[in-house]
């Protein structure tokens, strides 16, 4: 096992550990982006979005290994699906702008950690 640094991610083994994680966190986000539908693959992504982010924060592990797709990618096919489609949902009035909100709060995140 390759070390170099203390701290929970400073060695090899850790790292793929991590690289593992990140790769179930981004399956339900490539299902979303390929069929986007707030009924069916939405909250998953959504929920995988906000792990993903924090593991980025703490590691120099980065999802599909800058083969996927870009964070503009992602942001553009979120929030036309909210936006299209969040409407059919019935969610009260001040629910969508804040959701959304925490949609754009977490993409936006996502675009500064994985680098655009």
């Amino acid at each position: 096992m390759g070390m170099w640094a203390t701290g929970p991610f400073g060695n090899a083994k850790a790292l793929d550990f991590v690289g593992d994680v990140v790769d179930q966190l981004t399956e339900p986000i490539a299902e979303f982006l390929e069929s986007p539908s707030i009924d069916e693959t939405f909250d998953e992504a959504f929920a995988a979005l906000a792990p993903l982010n924090e593991v980025m924060a703490r590691t120099p592990v980065r999802p599909w290994g800058g083969d996927g797709p870009s964070a503009g990618d992602l942001r553009v096919t979120f929030l036309r699906c909210y936006d299209d489609q969040v409407g059919d949902m019935g969610a009260g009035e001040q629910f969508s702008p804040d959701q959304r909100a925490a949609l754009v709060a977490e993409l936006d995140r996502y675009a500064g950690l994985h680098g655009g």
